[in-house]
């Protein structure tokens, strides 16, 4: 049976195969997470297992030859970036074996996000995540190719804003978030400043129409960055991430974190900022997503985050901008995109008084 992938005509047609029919739940998920990136990638032999450090269990099995393996694919939920943001970075597939229900995920990067995606950090972090018990395990990856196959939960529902609405569920997520932050550090550290500043260079040379109001936003927002940095700081390993699309919900209200693309060493209210941004349409409504992660909301925190979800805002207006003039998939609203993320960086740096918050933090 031949399954056809969609959004990368570059990604190749899988097919049942030849190699050891298992358990997709059994000791062997490796061999057909390993088979199903090697299917992807004709001729490839350089896919790593991802438990070459610490399960030799699965490596011996993954080699086993006994008996033969079946894995088929379907094409997962389409991306969508309006009105919500979801699936856009990478072309997605779902494996089954042997006729069980999808239990693992083919990722591959799309060619338009290479520069903004780091395979070895995003998989090191995810590795760590779900080593915690917060984040699907990758099964196997090519960091070469930026693609990867990860634990598919199959009964687990993608969460949306309405959802993390819910306090117990927010309260959930934010518990997930902070047992990541006091793990291990992970392989790269950044800030949301670093990434306007790439994508302001990047822009200026391959969208010279940008808004008229960029250069004003963009000296607020360095300002900004001067603000916190006077303050201070600690960065800790984070999922950095706050889509409601990249949190799964499953059994009980338990939660799992999807997508480390942006994983990095960050500020912890950096992650409580993209969270209460993505979530609350009121800025006050931050307060709660403060208490469950400080046990208070201090004025001084409140400020922080909310100057970062301003910033945050402006570099996702960036990224729209450039990929409406660089992207070959004129088929995603990239622009509308940015005009959506500029609104709201405009309206709330009209709400805030950087003077005063640079004497609050």
């Amino acid at each position: 049976m031949l399954v056809r992938t969609i959004g990368w005509k570059e990604m190749a047609v899988l097919e049942g195969g030849t190699a050891p029919r298992v358990d997709p739940v059994g000791a062997s998920r490796v061999a057909a997470a390993e088979m199903g990136l090697r299917l992807a990638f004709p001729g490839c032999r350089e896919t790593l297992p991802s438990d070459t450090l610490r399960a030799p269990l699965d490596q011996q099995a993954s080699r086993g030859v006994e008996t033969k393996l079946d894995i088929t694919a379907q094409a997962a939920e389409p991306g969508v970036l309006v009105p919500s943001h979801r699936g856009m970075d990478s072309s997605r597939l779902l494996l089954s074996v042997g006729g069980h229900a999808p239990s693992m995920m083919l990722k591959v990067i799309h060619p338009d996000q290479s520069i903004f995606f780091d395979a070895e950090t995003c998989f090191d972090a995810q590795r760590k995540a779900a080593a915690l018990g917060c984040a699907p395990d990758i099964l196997a990856f090519d960091i070469a190719r930026a693609a990867w196959v990860s634990e598919f939960l199959d009964d687990w529902a993608t969460a949306r804003v309405s959802d993390l609405k819910r306090p117990e569920l927010l309260n959930a997520v934010i518990e997930a978030k902070k047992k990541i932050h006091a793990g291990s550090r992970f392989k790269s550290s950044w800030s949301v400043f670093d990434r306007i500043r790439m994508l302001r260079a990047a822009c200026a040379s391959v969208a010279p129409n940008a808004p008229e109001d960029l250069p004003p936003l963009l000296n607020s927002v360095s300002r900004i960055e001067r603000i916190i940095a006077s303050a201070g700081l600690d960065d800790v390993p984070a999922h950095a991430d706050g889509l409601a699309s990249n949190i799964l919900i499953g059994p009980n209200g338990r939660v799992q974190l999807v997508d480390f693309d942006e994983a990095r060493n960050v500020d912890p209210y950096y992650e409580i900022a993209l969270l209460a941004n993505e979530v609350f349409e009121n800025e006050k409504d931050y307060l709660l997503a403060l208490e469950m992660f400080d046990g208070s909301a201090r004025l001084a925190s409140f400020h922080r985050i909310r100057l970062y979800a301003i910033a945050d805002d402006l570099a996702w207006a960036l990224w729209g901008i450039f990929m409406d003039a660089t992207s070959p998939r004129k088929d995603v609203e990239f622009y509308r995109y940015a005009c959506w993320r500029l609104i709201r960086c405009r309206i709330a740096l009209q709400g805030v008084d950087l003077d005063q918050y640079a004497r609050s933090l």
